[in-house]
């Protein structure tokens, strides 16, 4: 099981989050935007330093199929520049790639976002399979219910850093319940091996 945390909006939990991560000595993936990294180098630092994995997640976040804005299809040329843009951010901010994987923003793809990514050497677009709607506000304990009982083996759970979300104060509580259900936590290059 891999757990993955977007950072696109702001700070928000970021600190907690990894706090989190560390006491219980789990390797997490986060898809940041080159934007994010920019305005929290500290953080983009700390997430890398301390050994976790980092995908591309655009730039500044547009919806690159234009399902989630209003059908405004990126170009290819507008997508290869918010994929290398974010990687320049990234890599000159942390030192590290976020090559291969990519997450697309608002999860909006299709067969062109797949092979504009790939052309950029973004073999993987790294979707999830439990969306823990932490970003929606929804209450703490109903988003550790949400992600314990939709937990299977080689299941991506995607969470949110954002001041937004709930996802920080439900992370202790899924983590113990799903140790205690047998489960281990691995970054997604882990996952898939």
């Amino acid at each position: 099981m891999s757990l993955t945390f977007d950072a696109g909006s702001d700070a928000g939990s970021t600190s907690t989050i990894l706090d989190v991560l560390g006491s219980y000595g789990i390797r997490a993936t986060f898809a940041l935007t080159g934007e994010w990294v920019e305005q929290n180098p500290e953080l983009a630092t700390r997430i890398v330093v301390e050994g976790h994995v980092v995908m591309n997640h655009s730039y500044d976040h547009p919806s690159f199929t234009g399902a989630s804005s209003d059908d405004v299809v990126l170009t290819t040329a507008a997508r290869w520049d918010q994929l290398d843009r974010a990687e320049t951010s990234i890599r000159s901010i942390t030192g590290a790639t976020s090559l291969p994987y990519f997450r697309p923003p608002f999860g909006d793809q299709d067969a062109s976002v797949a092979r504009d990514a790939g052309a950029r050497g973004y073999r993987f677009l790294v979707m999830w399979t439990v969306d823990s709607l932490g970003w929606k506000g929804l209450p703490a304990a109903d988003v550790v219910t949400r992600c314990v009982d939709h937990a299977q083996p080689g299941a991506i759970i995607l969470f949110h850093v954002g001041s937004a979300s709930t996802d920080a104060a439900a992370l202790p509580d899924i983590i113990e319940q799903l140790r205690a259900r047998g489960y281990h936590f691995l970054s997604v290059p882990e996952l898939l091996g």
